[in-house]
């Protein structure tokens, strides 16, 4: 046998090995839940309306319907979509670049109007959003609807690890449908669920606050700094609730009864503030204390900690303090 096709037979194992290690390590793990176990969950959560769970799903796209189903999937991973959903990703839904001076910050009314209104969407559909692995993406997504004042946006429960272990149909997505010319019906409801930085430094020293740090440990002790912020620490006066820990093993949600041990005493009596490194993460735990636990006075700060670390280490205000930072 010739040299080089003994090189081509290797590069060719190497290479499949390696497609099927990249599939491995970065695909959509399916999990099997049981669907009558998620509504019973369901139906003790504050706003049981605001999710739904594969197999309910299913049943209402095959029953035609008017529902756009969005998943916030990363291009860069080998997913494969729900069948019948529009995919988008973090920067087609954020601020345009130049808008900010910084990333990460959530697009405007008129660009959240545009996307729906290509999706086919009206304010009277029913819109579900999902995304793969985590999910908080797809609460994200939750979120900038809910902020138009859309009535009826729900969050599929495990997503698609979820609809993958139901066995129901992938792959088949971004069809083309007929536009609409959606209208946010309010969107001054984002008033209403968005902190700012002022609103950062007031609750700093006030006790009718808490500010949640829902990042990472090493994030929250300034150990690490992931890349978009100008530098490392946290907001002083925070408490450190990683996002992940309102998740099961399978990346569905908790029982209202385990999020009301995990959040409660921190909560209660107080408004709050919900941060990470993008309003991302944060946009999770706002979901959760919010529709999950009915809270009220709850905030997702958009700018979270690369508005906040660029106030501090670029624009050096001296009202803006940094714990655990250089």
């Amino acid at each position: 046998m010739k040299k080089s096709t003994i090189a081509l037979g290797i590069l060719t194992a190497v290479a499949a090995t390696g497609y099927i290690v990249y599939q491995t390590a970065f695909s959509t793990q399916a999990v099997v839940v049981d669907a009558q176990a998620q509504q019973t969950k369901f139906s003790q959560y504050a706003n049981a309306e605001r999710f739904i769970n594969a197999q309910e799903l299913k049943a209402m796209m095959d029953s035609k319907a008017d529902v756009v189903v969005i998943g916030a999937l990363n291009p860069m991973k080998p997913d494969s979509p729900i069948s019948g959903s529009h995919t988008l990703w973090r920067n087609d839904y954020s601020a345009s670049e130049g808008a900010y001076p910084f990333g990460g910050m959530r697009n405007s009314t008129a660009e959240m109007e545009k996307i729906l209104s290509d999706f086919g969407a009206t304010p009277e559909s029913t819109i579900v959003v999902y995304a793969a692995g985590a999910h908080h993406d797809a609460s994200r997504l939750f979120w900038q609807i809910q902020n138009l004042g859309h009535q009826d946006v729900r969050y599929l429960d495990g997503g698609l690890n979820a609809w993958i272990g139901a066995n129901l149909p992938t792959g088949d997505a971004n069809q083309s449908v007929t536009a609409t010319s959606y209208k946010a019906p309010a969107a001054q409801n984002e008033t209403n669920t968005l902190a700012t930085l002022q609103m950062v430094l007031a609750a700093q020293n006030n006790n009718d606050w808490v500010i949640i740090d829902t990042r990472s440990t090493d994030e929250f002790t300034g150990a690490t700094a992931v890349s978009g912020a100008f530098g490392p620490g946290t907001i002083p006066g925070s408490v450190h609730i990683e996002w992940t820990k309102a998740l099961n093993a399978d990346t569905t949600l908790k029982s209202a009864a385990e999020l009301q041990a995990l959040y409660g005493d921190t909560i209660k009596g107080k408004k709050v503030i919900a941060y990470c490194q993008s309003g991302v993460r944060s946009a999770h735990t706002y979901m959760v204390l919010t529709d999950v636990l009915g809270a009220k006075d709850v905030y997702n700060y958009d700018g979270s900690w690369i508005e906040y670390s660029y106030a501090h280490y670029e624009k050096k205000d001296p009202a803006v303090n940094v714990v655990n930072g250089k």
